[in-house]
């Protein structure tokens, strides 16, 4: 990866970018400030093979953090993974194809894959179906339920709900879809894909909702002893999608952000310090469909606010 092709790479002096690829012995980052982030893939919905052809188009979406923790993961971003890294875990959003893949979660090689807890026994169905097929080592498949969370590599991942949809039905229940908070030491990453923006639940459950503060938090009033409310804590790392573009008034609103929504959102967390991140970090557009899924980021970013970068496969950025 060449560096150079982003200017901001070098927008704070605290968090260096790392080295885009690393051999065998791949290490783990869990004693290293804010996290390693390497996006495997930041485009929208399918792909098509012919495509890697453009070097700006993007894969289906899928983050790595630390070397050891996956977000979302499908076929098409094997060729976007360091060489020889086995990462520990993958946790998934949700079930649409561009997100899961029973067969590339199998051949990921990961020990644990965890979803949220009202598809689990599809998800257990179909990955063992695919380790049984591939004669491969099925991982442990693990449901979670939003704002209970689980530490891997150092991280705490919570699970929290997005404003997204499928129509999948396991055991008669609807699927619930998810966004996750990461936290490590200090810092806090949300990655917010797919979703239509941030829910007053979700708010809640990551300490970001404005009805909660310090004050209210701490009297008799017992929000500090509910699960689903957070104590107020701003975040310092933002990654969301931006499926529809520059489109701000396209049918997919309900489901999917567009650049205009994420700047929205980011501008409001910023002026209610809900947003804290390092001196000249920006938050990051991922999951790029309509209009600017096939543009250079360099491209892009001549045309949204300069509150955003956007991401593109392969980079490796320190955040948080």
């Amino acid at each position: 990866m060449k560096i150079s092709r982003r200017s901001f790479i070098s927008y704070t002096t605290a968090f260096a970018a790392a080295p885009a690829l690393f051999g065998q012995d791949a290490p783990k980052v869990v004693d290293q400030p804010g996290f390693l982030a390497r996006f495997l893939g930041c485009g929208a919905s399918g792909w098509k093979k012919e495509w890697g052809k453009n070097p700006h188009m993007r894969r289906q979406s899928s983050l790595m953090l630390d070397n050891a923790a996956v977000f979302d993961f499908t076929m098409c971003s094997f060729d976007k993974l360091p060489s020889g890294l086995k990462p520990e875990a993958l946790f998934v959003t949700h079930s649409h194809k561009d997100h899961f893949n029973p067969e590339a979660t199998v051949k990921l090689g990961v020990k644990h894959v965890f979803v949220q807890s009202s598809w689990l026994n599809y998800a257990k169905s179909v990955i063992h179906e695919a380790a049984t097929a591939a004669k491969l080592a099925c991982p442990e498949v693990t449901g979670l339920e939003f704002a209970k969370p689980v530490e891997i590599a150092g991280m705490k991942v919570t699970q929290v709900p997005s404003m997204h949809s499928t129509s999948r039905l396991t055991d008669g229940v609807l699927e619930r879809t998810s966004m996750y908070l990461v936290e490590k030491g200090a810092s806090r990453l949300l990655y917010a894909t797919d979703t239509g923006g941030i829910s007053g639940d979700a708010a809640r459950m990551m300490g970001i909702d404005l009805h909660i503060n310090k004050k209210k938090y701490t009297t008799k009033d017992t929000l500090h002893q509910n699960p689903y409310v957070h104590e107020p804590m701003p975040l310092t790392a933002f990654i969301m999608e931006a499926t529809n573009g520059d489109d701000d008034e396209n049918f997919r609103l309900f489901v999917h952000s567009s650049v205009q929504n994420v700047d929205r959102i980011v501008k409001c967390l910023k002026k209610t310090n809900r947003f804290a991140p390092p001196s000249g970090q920006k938050a990051i557009l991922t999951h790029l469909g309509l209009k600017y899924r096939g543009w250079s980021s360099e491209k892009i970013e001549k045309e949204i606010s300069p509150e955003l970068a956007a991401a593109y496969d392969g980079w490796e950025v320190r955040i948080g």
